[in-house]
């Protein structure tokens, strides 16, 4: 692949279907408002997108507008390319384009001589510039410090696939352009296939063709093949392509612009991410793929650089990648606006994704019966399960015992209401993700598989003793089935061997409690998450047997046990001096009276608190409303109770995000006094069935508010605050 043709801009929907403007009318109004702004001192704006998604195209709609050409006097369109990758090679074709001599004798401070090249040319000019294609680390310079702002309203457009590092947070003034929604899809397929006026299309074609449009994702140079494939295809071809997963498949040696544009892209991610972005593919279509679940399998596999904080190390990859738009990040992280809670690959890229790690013996996706015989699995490194079912065949099971060397296997298949075997003569496993697959008991053949560091299962009966045999368990997910459990019933222990896996990270079991520690030196001394734990587990002589503790989530039955344990939480306030997160729910809460008087102490250096059901009083809010650190609260059912909270000047100096959901909170006041200088001022604010209230103080209403099913009162105030971003959604009505 050259790079002079095959980068991302190679495919453009304006190639052949200029007049395909579909779902860009929004884009095309804001551009021109922008551009045709007398009062933005903006001089540099970035068009970001996915490869395909019609950027080139919106842009050029725009450029070629009668009133911009009758405006800017000087306008340039240069296409850039990964070729340039040095930001004096893109001004010297500025300069190369705008006719500027450029002198041979420069060698010390060229970029300095040619910026000033490029003011003298520019200077006394109203000009716009698009420089398309852009992929070097340069965007910052060529934003903010390369073309000269001369106070006639000139604009340089940036369109590049790469987006901004600070993309996610809300202050962004690039435009983004989004995938289309299902109508435009299908507007779109329509307008490709049936090009001719004369054309008819039935309705149970556009049925049909409807299904092939949601199929594509909402990227247009995508529909725009299909549809151009489809052209006087028969209703049979329509409807067999309508039940196939993917509309159509992308490998390394197809010869089509969009399918050269899109394996461009990942030969040009940095050749450290290439492993962990072939990776996301072993999830089924449409799998939410959660970004801690994700985090925990690259580290497990060894795909990504350990470093001093492997998880934000990590996680600042998986940024990155969403960042070069071959990954698609879903629902923000409350701690980060930067980064995403979730992630998904585009069908275009997971099929990519699918096809190059298949030929690189990297994964093995299992779906059907022949995806298991011998020559499609040997060698394979991982081998993905996409329907359980298949482990039920005896015929598979022996086929797998030619993988061997096999390191992964991955269970990702729709959950099954019956237990099937798995496949356990891999005896080289370091990945066994088994949570979809039932089992009665727990497997004991898992326990000869020693090498294992990531191992998740479902299992209504207990752990062995001999659990400790895997002494290389890194992280260890315990789901159940069943989870009925009464009030007065005692504690589920593991078994007290858990204590000598040293090199335990993270565990989650749901449903069971860490034992009492063994005399003598039984250390979890890497253990920093713990989730599914009762307060039982956060005994004192627990606690300090795991110094590195950064994270729990504690269930509490119901309120009576609740009652006589909740000091729990000042234990991890007297032994942990770093902490950052603390969940604790209260299944069933008691209603009729406050579970706990007084709020107990916290961490002072935690940044996340989520309470559910505990039934605190709003009065000892402050003990939390201290605490300097802390970025983010989140309060649902029951988590606080009473309908009057005041917010003091000076509480909560650092909160991002405020989460209430189901409160019977009726009055929220704020004490403004000093409020302005070091108090509260969240840049997101979600409120959620807080049937009750009555209004939200406006000094809380500085950044995102979101309110969801509240009081026709509160909706009516909200829809007056018109100068912030307020989202409103009700069973009545949305805005």
């Amino acid at each position: 692949y050259s790079k002079k043709n095959s980068s991302s801009s190679y495919y453009n929907t304006c190639n052949k279907q200029h007049n395909l403007l579909v779902g860009l009318d929004d884009q095309i109004r804001a551009l021109k408002q922008w551009i045709f702004d007398p009062i933005s001192h903006d001089l540099v704006k970035s068009v970001v997108g996915m490869t395909g998604i019609g950027k080139t195209t919106l842009v050029k709609q725009v450029y070629n507008d009668p009133r911009v050409v009758k405006e800017f006097e000087t306008r340039l369109f240069l296409h850039i390319g990964p070729s340039y990758n040095l930001l004096e090679d893109i001004l010297l074709l500025v300069l190369n384009q705008l006719g500027v001599n450029i002198s041979d004798n420069v060698v010390d401070d060229k970029y300095d001589y040619l910026k000033k090249r490029l003011r003298e040319a520019l200077s006394s000019k109203k000009y716009l510039i698009v420089l398309d294609d852009v992929w070097s680390v340069f965007r910052h310079e060529l934003k903010y410090d390369a073309f000269p702002n001369n106070t006639r309203e000139s604009r340089v457009i940036i369109i590049s696939h790469v987006q901004p590092v600070r993309y996610y947070n809300y202050e962004t003034h690039d435009f983004l352009v989004p995938l289309l929604k299902d109508e435009e899809s299908w507007k779109l397929l329509r307008q490709t296939a049936f090009s001719n006026s004369e054309e008819k299309c039935n309705r149970e074609l556009e049925k049909i063709g409807k299904q092939i449009a949601r199929n594509c994702e909402g990227l247009p140079a995508a529909i725009i093949q299909v549809g151009e494939n489809l052209r006087g295809k028969s209703f049979e071809e329509w409807k067999t392509l309508s039940e196939n997963e993917d509309p159509f498949v992308i490998t390394r040696d197809d010869n089509t612009p969009l399918s050269m544009s899109l394996y461009f892209s990942y030969l040009m991610l940095p050749q450290y991410l290439k492993a962990s972005f072939l990776y996301i593919g072993v999830f089924p279509k449409h799998y939410g793929i959660s970004r801690s679940k994700l985090i925990k399998l690259w580290l497990s596999e060894d795909l990504v650089i350990h470093g001093y904080d492997e998880e934000k190390t990590v996680g600042d990859d998986l940024d990155l990648l969403i960042r070069h738009a071959v990954v698609l990040g879903e629902k923000q992280t409350s701690v980060d606006s930067r980064s995403t809670k979730s992630c998904r690959l585009h069908f275009t890229f997971r099929s990519l994704c699918v096809n190059e790690a298949k030929s690189e013996k990297f994964f093995h996706i299992l779906k059907k019966y022949t995806d298991c015989e011998p020559e499609n699995i040997q060698r394979q490194q991982r081998l993905c399960v996409h329907n359980n079912v298949v482990l039920a065949f005896t015929q598979v099971h022996e086929w797998m015992e030619s993988v061997p060397n096999a390191r992964s296997l991955l269970c990702y298949g729709p959950k099954q209401q019956y237990p099937v075997l798995l496949p356990l003569c891999l005896r080289l496993l370091k990945i066994l993700d088994a949570l979809a697959i039932r089992f009665y008991e727990f497997p004991h053949q898992v326990l000869a598989l020693i090498h294992l560091r990531y191992f998740a299962i479902t299992c209504d009966g207990e752990l062995p003793n001999s659990i400790s045999r895997l002494w290389n368990l890194e992280v260890l997910i315990l789901g159940q089935h069943h989870n009925i459990k009464l009030w007065n019933n005692g504690p589920v222990y593991l078994p007290i061997e858990i204590w000598n896996m040293h090199k335990l990270k993270e565990l989650y079991c749901k449903g069971f409690d860490l034992p009492t520690p063994p005399l003598g030196d039984s250390y979890l001394q890497n253990l920093f998450t713990i989730s599914g734990v009762s307060v039982h587990s956060c005994t004192m002589e627990v606690l300090s047997r795991i110094p590195k503790l950064k994270r729990i989530a504690v269930q509490i039955e119901s309120a009576h046990e609740s009652i006589e344990t909740f000091s729990f939480f000042g234990h991890f306030a007297t032994r942990y001096d770093e902490f950052e997160s603390l969940k604790c729910v209260v299944v069933n809460p008691n209603l009729s009276s406050h579970v706990v008087r007084c709020v107990p102490k916290f961490p002072m250096n935690i940044t996340k608190i989520s309470l559910h059901g505990c039934g605190l009083p709003w009065k000892n809010m402050g003990v939390i409303a201290a605490l300097p650190y802390l970025k983010v609260l989140k309060l649902r059912w029951y988590a606080f109770c009473g309908p009057h909270w005041i917010v003091n000047s000076g509480e909560f100096p650092r909160l991002r995000i405020l989460l209430l959901e189901d409160l019977d909170i009726e009055h929220w006041e704020s004490n403004n006094k000093g409020l302005q200088r070091s108090g509260l001022h969240p840049e997101h604010l979600i409120v959620k069935h807080c049937y009750k209230l009555k209004n939200i103080p406006g000094r809380f209403l500085a950044g995102i508010v979101e309110v969801d099913d509240c009081s026709i009162s509160l909706v009516e105030k909200m829809r007056e605050w018109r100068s912030i971003d307020v989202k409103i959604h009700s069973s009545t009505t949305d805005l």
